[in-house]
């Protein structure tokens, strides 16, 4: 019996997980650029005293893995100049106090500066990683599909937009940046839709359907710990009364 106890245990513990993860991604479906995470679950396979039980090992799971999906999100037109989609891969690399760090969100605005900042304030750098200077008397911002910025005709700087072979190395670093161990490459081929944003990839149908059948799970976990904790504690009771 405490061998069931500790397999709804375990199994409780990543569940909750799992139901953070995916509440996370719920939450974010909205949110440009967004890429979702999913949970892989392990097993861990532990011996026990055979005189205890028939089966010398109890399986159990383990802390989950998680890993990010960067499969790209739809595009949508905003119908804003300081919007900025990637058509393909790659991300927009920015200047955070932590260091550089990368997004797919292009939800771009002047600061009082003339930088081209995100929404949290983060410096948006050109191909050379240099921040960007917005004139804003100069009148609007125009966007080649290869990324170069106009003003009045006149090019001011070109949409940094990077890539990296592993996207095993990117992680998540908060307000929708990733950090990077390695340094990228630029992106051999740099597509940028002007005036569209990139939706989140999370698919919000399967996301609500994986939270009700987590719930369901974990509470079939509970059920599991409390009926064999009572079965344990009647025993006691069992053995306890005989003397």
């Amino acid at each position: 019996m405490e061998n069931a106890i500790t397999a709804g245990l375990a199994k409780q513990i990543v569940l909750a997980r799992a139901l953070e993860t995916t509440a996370n991604n719920v939450a974010n479906q909205t949110t440009s650029g967004f890429k979702a995470d999913h949970i892989a679950f392990r097993e861990y396979l532990t011996a026990i005293d055979p005189a205890t039980s028939g089966d010398p090992t109890v399986s159990l799971v383990v802390d989950p893995d998680t890993y990010t999906d960067f499969a790209a999100g739809g595009l949508e037109q905003s119908y804003r100049d300081l919007d900025f989609a990637i058509d393909g891969d790659g991300f927009f690399a920015v200047e955070t106090p932590a260091g550089v760090r990368y997004t797919r969100d292009g939800r771009f605005n002047v600061n009082a500066y003339g930088e081209l900042v995100t929404r949290s304030g983060a410096q948006v750098l050109d191909a050379g990683g240099s921040p960007i200077l917005i004139d804003p008397e100069a009148g609007s911002v125009l966007a080649t599909p290869d990324g170069e910025l106009q003003q009045n005709n006149t090019p001011i700087a070109a949409l940094g937009v990077y890539r990296f072979d592993d996207m095993r190395q990117l992680r998540k670093a908060g307000d929708n940046l990733f950090a990077a161990s390695d340094e990228p490459a630029a992106a051999e081929i740099r597509r940028v839709r002007q005036g569209f944003i990139e939706t989140s990839n999370v698919n919000p149908v399967a996301a609500m359907t994986d939270m009700i059948e987590i719930m369901r799970a974990y509470e079939q976990a509970a059920n599991l710990s409390e009926t064999a904790s009572n079965l344990e504690r009647k025993a006691i009771e069992t053995l306890g009364s005989t003397r």
